[in-house]
């Protein structure tokens, strides 16, 4: 049957989510910092367009990744004891991490439009490029809930998807991640655990 193939790929989404995420902050390099002056932020966009545009491309892509394997994830964990409530937490997580990245994405493509406009102003440009410079809380926080609800649902269960080491690592990236100062390397971290999480979950042998 042709079910089988396509659900044990399925998890693997997490992973190309998690490499095309990596591939388009690599390619975005080190956008000028919130409190930049306008002329500068001008002069990075105009110098960087076909960059910054192929990241955006792979931050959307990723964005929709997020959310497939969020839902199979959540599916994963929904008929385990505790899974009740919190499959919709994980997904919701995986939704919001889609959310953030889009949005972002959003931001940072107003800034290559208008780089390229005379008519905006560096004030203008200075402004927007400090709004996408801070604009991570609502990735940062869906991957938080998705880690926490996952952990939460799996540690205690007998037939759980998931090793009780990695549920643990759920729980405390989960909440490291909500912490100020060490929240972006806890960010990373997690990346590593949604590999690890999609490997495992592919591996599983295939029942639905």
């Amino acid at each position: 049957m042709r079910a089988a193939p396509v659900m044990r790929a399925a998890p693997l989404t997490g992973l190309a989510a998690v490499v095309l995420t990596l591939v388009a902050f690599l390619l975005l390099g080190d956008t000028p910092e919130y409190d930049a002056p306008g002329r500068q932020v001008r002069f990075y966009y105009t110098g960087h367009q076909g960059r910054v545009g192929t990241s955006l491309y792979l931050l959307v892509i990723a964005a929709v990744l997020f959310v497939f394997f969020a839902a199979y994830l959540s599916r994963a964990v929904r008929d385990l004891p505790a899974g009740g409530w919190l499959h919709r937490v994980v997904l919701a997580g995986g939704v919001l991490i889609a959310v953030g990245f889009l949005v972002g994405a959003t931001l940072t493509l107003a800034l290559l439009d208008l780089s390229d406009q005379s008519s905006a102003t560096p004030q203008a440009l200075q402004a927007l490029n400090a709004v996408n410079e801070d604009f991570f809380i609502p990735f940062v926080v869906g991957m938080g809930l998705m880690l926490l609800a996952t952990g939460f649902a799996t540690v205690r269960a007998a037939d759980s998807p998931l090793p009780r080491w990695l549920s643990w690592a759920a729980i405390a990236l989960g909440v490291l991640v909500l912490i100020p100062w060490v929240g972006f390397f806890a960010f990373m971290l997690a990346g590593v655990w949604v590999i690890v999480a999609s490997i495992l979950l592919a591996r599983r042998p295939v029942t639905e």
